[in-house]
């Protein structure tokens, strides 16, 4: 099982670990790009920008939402993957469309069983945790799906503090959790590659 979880997408100085962890050449990558975490908002900057981030190296990804998808149609059209990418946004709403059209069981299956490539920026690098329960402390997504069962894919078996600034370490260790914390700033990455995690940038475990 392979992984690349990011903050903010690919950053300048991530775009060779990832190029040489993906092993192809970028114009014979075939990625799947989801922007659903963003649908309810009308600021798409940072989407924008992960995906300025994969033209900047050569990649076009697919445009891929998720809202009218079935089961049976994201089975078939994912089919081809190398990578799939899920942007970042608002979590809760996320894990709530991925889970209504079947996502979640597709993906599950195509990154544990068949060599695809998952990665995230921010929210989409939640969706890869165990729990999305770490959306909801500090500054956090608003949960107005109303969401009350946070499990989610669990590729990962510990949390990720995106967008990370040192001065929520307090606020990180007054949660309880059953998982480590990764906590990552907007220029480090979590790369795994089955039991091997790699942190890059700034990225750290808590203690």
């Amino acid at each position: 099982m392979k992984l690349f979880l990011t903050s903010s997408g690919i950053s300048e100085n991530l775009a060779r670990d990832f190029l040489t962890f993906v092993g192809k050449e970028p114009m014979e990558l075939k990625m799947y790009f989801m922007p659903t975490a963003t649908d309810g908002k009308e600021d798409k900057t940072f989407t924008v920008k992960s995906m300025d981030d994969f033209a900047a190296i050569g990649i076009n990804p697919v445009w891929y939402a998720l809202r009218f998808k079935t089961k049976e149609l994201i089975e078939r059209e994912l089919a081809d993957a190398d990578v799939i990418w899920v942007g970042g946004g608002n979590t809760f709403y996320l894990l709530d469309i991925a889970r209504k059209v079947g996502f979640m069981d597709v993906v599950d299956d195509l990154v544990r069983n068949r060599g695809v490539l998952y990665g995230g920026t921010s929210a989409g690098t939640i969706l890869a945790n165990p729990s999305i329960e770490v959306a909801g402390w500090g500054e956090a997504d608003r949960n107005d799906v109303g969401l009350r069962d946070l499990t989610s894919f669990g590729f990962l078996r510990a949390l990720t503090q995106v967008h990370y600034k040192s001065e929520e370490a307090a606020m990180l260790s007054s949660h309880k959790s059953d998982f480590p914390i990764y906590t990552i700033p907007d220029d480090g990455a979590l790369m795994v590659d089955g039991e091997r995690v790699t942190l890059l940038g700034d990225a750290k475990i808590m203690p």
